[in-house]
């Protein structure tokens, strides 16, 4: 049940961000922007995640899941539903920075959550199974939101998901408790004995984070590009669109399902973090790599869409990794750990 709520989080997390990519005309025409005026819109979300990542990692390894991620699951919710009524291009940035502080708590909660309640030998696929909502939300909402943005107009989508949104922080305050493990390891040692300059000092951690830099680069890039590059590039229409887009994530869904169980299986055979977890990433990394090259010498929208939808496959297919790493590493301080690296990754979607 954890797990899967994770996985719903994930998913309308994610509804954002394919309303966004898929909005760029409708919203740069009713506020007259430029593309390098919708480049910071876009941006100001990974801001303002940036901001919060380290902060919001340190307090739920100290206040725990449920009173933090409450917090996290309402804020993000009411922002949501107020980006349906924003009249001024500037607090249409305020909100997005606001947004990213309330999302900061999302994907480090999630991983938290799931630390105290999985063994380490099913860590992988958990969290695997967890992050499969983000592509599960670019093939779900390619098919479905772009028929209701061009059917009802993009203020009306951020408003059901905020609405959606808030249901699933008022069931999570109602149902969710951490487990009777975790509440007596809490009470017999309330903080964390690992010091957090150890943590972010850590070599491995932070070419990890490095390698989450180059990891959310990529994300960012199929998200906010995509949509745009087949309408403009290949002419394909705005109610297609959403169609084209769930190829990749299709592709993405069931290899990070494959990278999850391999590493499990792997860490469960070997016992080495290095062998199961990184030797993963690097190699579905540079499988990406040779797969964009191609794309820009396409020839045809079937050859692009093809090695578009491989490389983005793999590159995302060891997103539950990077999180497994740091609880490999750091099982107390998993929460620190994971801001250390989405901090990475929050930036390496600012550059992006």
């Amino acid at each position: 049940m954890v797990a899967t709520f994770c996985a719903m989080v994930a998913m309308v997390s994610y509804f954002d961000r394919v309303v966004l990519s898929l909005d760029i005309e409708p919203i740069q025409n009713e506020f007259d922007l430029g593309d390098a005026s919708f480049g910071l819109l876009m941006s100001a979300f990974a801001m303002g995640s940036l901001v919060v990542n380290g902060i919001s990692g340190i307090l739920l390894d100290h206040y725990g899941v449920r009173r933090m991620w409450s917090i996290g699951l309402l804020a993000w919710a009411v922002i949501m539903i107020a980006q349906g009524f924003v009249q001024g291009f500037w607090i249409f940035i305020l909100l997005r920075v606001l947004l990213g502080f309330g999302e900061g708590m999302n994907f480090l909660a999630l991983n938290r959550a799931l630390v105290d309640w999985m063994r380490p030998s099913e860590l992988g696929r958990a969290v695997s199974f967890s992050l499969i909502g983000v592509p599960v939300a670019m093939v779900f909402g390619g098919l479905v939101l772009a028929p209701w943005i061009f059917e009802f107009g993009w203020r009306w989508s951020f408003v059901a998901i905020g609405v959606l949104a808030m249901v699933m922080a008022i069931g999570f305050i109602i149902f969710y408790r951490a487990p009777e493990h975790s509440k007596r390891a809490s009470s017999s040692q309330p903080r964390p004995s690992i010091p957090i300059r150890r943590v972010l000092l850590d070599r491995t951690l932070l070419a990890t984070g490095w390698s989450f830099f180059a990891f959310g680069w990529v994300l960012y890039f199929g998200l906010t590009w995509l949509p745009g590059y087949l309408e403009e590039t290949w002419e394909v229409r705005m109610s297609s669109v959403g169609l084209f887009t769930t190829l990749p994530w299709t592709a993405a869904i069931v290899l990070m399902g494959l990278a999850g169980w391999l590493s499990d299986h792997l860490k469960i055979r070997t016992g080495r973090t290095r062998i199961a977890r990184v030797h993963v990433i690097w190699i579905c990394q540079s499988i990406a790599v040779f797969c964009f090259i191609p794309v820009s010498m396409a020839g045809s929208l079937t050859t692009a869409i093809i090695f578009l939808s491989i490389g983005i496959g793999f590159s995302v297919a060891p997103n539950s990794l990077y999180y497994s790493i740091c609880a490999d590493l750091f099982p107390s301080r998993a929460g620190t750990a994971a801001g250390a690296i989405v901090t990475f990754f929050s930036l390496g979607g600012i550059v992006s």
